[in-house]
């Protein structure tokens, strides 16, 4: 199933929910608040819906029964259409919070159903400018397709602020519960079998980020880009750039950007952490199993082949920091984290110039560091101080 096929299906739900809020204006009946829809909804020539006569409830405007049908032939009906404490001023409409309850879209066999989803003060201006929404909530998510398990999502966040020309300069996701039946996934059965043989019948995955700009600095903080995964492990990556002032964003939107833009990008420093939760040590199970041997010897003779596996890499004191990290993590597998603190803001740039000419550098330019089995700290992370190895 492809994202693009899964989530086209969700297009006229977020033509209704995506964006309305703002600032508060006379309250709005509900006569006022289909017509502002009725509007909104016709900018999308191709599509055809069905709001019907709405109701005044204590939760604000409520519509039962609402239907889009898309110009390619998809629907989307909602149960329930709650718009709390709307608003209406010209073309914009606004309100505490929208809320669908039981969303279900069927487009080309593909189909998704969400028990309820939420936007918390959003705005929808009719207009490319002054659209902005606070928080998204989704819950109760399943994605399938003909013939196949569906895959369910338990819950989705994402919470917008810090908004600068309509543009949040603050971001914070979350996806929990995400059940995945890998035989849904994979049509040859290659990876479900060897997942099973691992003791997997099924992938229950989390996804989390954070990050915020800085425009008067150029600062983008990547506070965390992290999957986790139950009984698997978990990877966060972390970073800083600079360079990202409001001209070079503004050179970044542009469809051809100038040459000169990623000369002005810079990484202040990168990290890329795993922890472990069982994965590695199956992994080195099946493979010694596989191969006749203990997990120790196979560990062993994989250890002891590092050297001349890295020597590809073609600097030498980084192979020897990179053997001994992975040496230690194999053996015991617990954290890994490789992290790059450069004396100096490297130009992104000047890394790819590089990465294409002179690879064995490039360890040199980002400082870069390995540590295995560090202390956790209180979010989970191996601690990146001195290497106990």
């Amino acid at each position: 199933m492809t994202i693009s096929s899964r989530w086209s299906l969700t297009v006229a739900v977020v033509a209704l929910t995506a964006g309305f809020a703002g600032p508060a204006f006379s309250a709005a009946t509900p006569e006022q608040v289909t017509a502002a829809l009725t509007k909104l909804l016709a900018t999308d020539k191709g599509a055809t819906f069905t709001l019907g006569t709405p109701t005044q409830s204590n939760e604000g405007v409520v519509y039962n029964n609402v239907s889009i049908k898309s110009s390619d032939g998809g629907e989307t009906k909602i149960d329930v259409l709650t718009i709390a404490n709307p608003t209406v001023d010209g073309d914009t409409l606004s309100a505490d919070s929208i809320v669908a309850e039981n969303v279900n879209g069927n487009n080309k066999g593909d189909s998704v159903s969400v028990s309820a989803l939420e936007l918390t003060a959003p705005v929808f201006t009719g207009k490319e400018t002054g659209n902005r929404v606070d928080a998204v909530s989704a819950k109760g998510i399943s994605l399938s397709q003909p013939g196949k398990a569906p895959v369910a999502v338990d819950s989705v966040g994402l919470d917008l602020s810090n908004y600068a020309d309509d543009v949040p300069h603050a971001i914070d996701v979350s996806v929990d519960g995400i059940d995945i039946d890998p035989a849904a996934v994979d049509t040859s059965g290659q990876f479900a079998s060897q997942l099973k043989a691992m003791g997997y019948d099924k992938l229950t995955l989390g996804f989390y980020g954070s990050g915020s700009l800085d425009e008067t600095t150029g600062d983008l903080q990547v506070s965390e880009i992290t999957i986790d995964g139950t009984d698997l492990g978990t990877v966060t990556l972390t970073g800083t750039f600079g360079g990202l002032t409001t001209d070079v964003i503004k050179q970044l939107k542009q469809p051809s950007p100038p040459q000169e833009t990623l000369g002005n990008i810079t990484l202040k420093q990168a990290s890329v952490y795993y922890g472990d939760a069982s994965l590695a040590g199956r992994i080195i199970a099946l493979q010694a199993k596989q191969m006749g041997q203990e997990p120790a010897a196979f560990v062993s003779q994989i250890t002891g082949a590092l050297p001349l596996l890295l020597s590809a890499i073609g600097n030498q004191p980084f192979q020897d920091k990179l053997a001994q990290g992975v040496t230690t993590f194999l053996k015991d597998p617990k954290n890994l984290t490789i992290s790059a603190k450069p004396a100096t803001p490297i130009a992104l740039k000047e890394l790819m110039s590089a990465s294409q000419t002179a690879p064995q550098t490039l360890p040199d330019l980002l400082k870069a560091d390995v540590l295995a089995n560090q202390p956790e700290t209180e979010d989970g992370e191996g601690d990146e101080g001195t290497d106990t190895n």
